[in-house]
């Protein structure tokens, strides 16, 4: 997949460790959209072709839980959806990989 930059959220694939990483201004682009954003565009779809993200977490308490009181203060946030593994950090990234399975 190549770099995709039309949008509030930008994202990369780094073929070294297979995660798609993306950056997403949080003023302009709650947490739970930058997910449903860079899952759409690993599963190569749009996000409304996606199993809904409420199904797996709640993304209101989602993104009270990353955002906190500051987007600097290193929280992070991991689950599965859609047999990838999630991992959101407050600092503005999403990372998605394929789930190994139980114990990745």
């Amino acid at each position: 997949m190549r770099d995709s930059t039309d949008s509030a959220v930008s994202i990369s694939y780094d073929s070294e460790d297979e995660t798609y990483r993306a950056r997403f201004d949080a003023d302009a682009v709650s947490p739970s959209m930058a997910i449903i954003e860079t899952m759409a565009a690993v599963r190569e779809t749009t996000p409304t072709e996606l199993d809904p993200l409420v199904e797996t977490v709640d993304p209101m308490a989602l993104d009270r839980l990353v955002k906190g009181n500051g987007a600097t203060d290193g929280r992070i946030l991991e689950f599965r959806y859609l047999d990838h593994t999630v991992t959101v950090r407050a600092r503005g990234i999403v990372e998605i990989r394929a789930s190994l399975g139980d114990g990745d």
